[in-house]
C-alpha cells in the first residue's frame, strides 16, 4: 500500500511525468545514436560535420542525458536535480563520443588512397578484362589490398601485370597491360608498388 502512494505522491509532483519523459529523452537518442553508427551517412543534412556538433555526438548525449536523468528521478533525485546530472553525464558522454568518431575517422583516413595516388601504380588482374566490359585489378597501396573494377582498351586476361592510367570513380580504373604475358597467381603486389 505505501509502494502505491509513494507512486501517487510522485504522480502529483510531478518525478513521474519527468521520469518518462526523461525516458523517451533517452531512447530517441539512443535510437539516433544507433542510426548514425549503423547507417552512417543518411542523415547527412542533419548532421553539422564532425565537430562537437555532429549527429553521433548530439545523439549521445542525448541517449546518455535522458537515461541518467530517468535514473535519477527513479532513485528519489528532483526532476530539477535529475536534469542537472543527466546534462552532466550527457556531456561527459559526449565528449568520449566526439573523441572516439574522430579517433576512428583518424584511423581511417591514414589508410585511404585517393584516385591521385593511384594513377601509374602497377597491379595484378584477378578477374580478366573483357575489351567491352569489366574487370578486376587488385593494388596494394599503403600495405593494404585495394580491389578495384577495371577497363581497358584491350582484353587483359587474369594474372596479367597492368598499369593504372586514370581513375574513373573512387573504385573503378582504366588500366593498362605492362606486360601481357600472365603472371602465376603467387605473384607479389607488393614488389609492384
Amino acid at each position: 500500500m505505501d509502494g502505491i502512494m509513494n507512486w501517487l505522491d510522485r504522480l502529483l509532483d510531478g518525478s513521474l511525468v519527468a521520469g518518462g519523459i526523461f525516458l523517451i529523452i533517452g531512447i530517441v537518442g539512443g535510437v539516433l545514436l544507433l542510426i548514425s553508427l549503423v547507417l552512417d551517412g543518411i542523415f547527412d543534412a542533419f548532421d553539422f560535420g564532425d565537430g562537437p556538433l555532429s549527429l553521433t555526438t548530439i545523439a549521445a548525449f542525448t541517449a546518455i542525458f535522458g537515461f541518467t536523468a530517468f535514473a535519477s528521478v527513479g532513485a528519489g533525485m528532483s526532476t530539477p536535480t535529475a536534469s542537472v546530472v543527466g546534462a552532466l553525464a550527457g556531456l561527459v558522454g559526449g565528449a568520449a563520443a566526439f573523441w572516439l568518431s574522430k579517433l576512428i575517422r583518424g584511423a581511417e583516413s591514414t589508410t585511404a588512397v585517393s584516385g591521385d595516388d593511384l594513377i601509374g601504380a602497377t597491379g595484378a588482374v584477378v578477374l580478366a578484362i573483357p575489351e567491352t566490359g569489366l574487370g578486376e585489378v587488385a593494388v596494394i597501396r599503403n600495405g593494404e589490398r585495394i580491389s578495384l573494377s577495371a577497363t581497358a582498351d584491350t582484353a587483359i586476361p587474369r594474372g596479367a601485370r597492368v598499369r593504372i592510367v586514370q581513375t574513373v570513380t573512387s573504385t573503378s580504373v582504366r588500366v593498362e597491360a605492362v606486360d601481357a604475358s600472365p603472371q602465376p597467381e603467387t605473384t607479389n603486389l607488393e614488389q609492384e608498388t
